[in-house]
């Protein structure tokens, strides 16, 4: 099944893995040199084709901060002292 423009991609990894279904949203595209890259924001590993499919549909209809997951606990103290003090 092909996806729309602009949608995500999922993609099968290779070997025998526990989630081989990656999900991978594009950022934004960046001129490196003479050639045009994408930056890659991978939203999850999944076991399967159809729970991949599940969570990039469900990202769409209610964006949410992927970077929240990879927080430090100093940021989160910064901005929780921002809002509380």
């Amino acid at each position: 099944m092909k996806l729309p423009n602009g949608f995500g991609s999922i993609y099968k990894l290779k070997g025998n893995r526990r989630n081989p279904y990656m999900v991978v949203l594009t950022k934004r595209y960046v001129r490196v040199m003479f050639k045009i890259k994408r930056e890659k924001i991978i939203l999850g590993y999944y076991p399967t084709k159809k729970e991949a499919l599940a969570a990039l549909t469900n990202y769409h209809e209610n964006p949410y901060d992927v970077k929240a997951y990879s927080i430090t606990f100093a940021e989160l103290y910064e901005r929780w002292s921002e809002d509380h003090f």
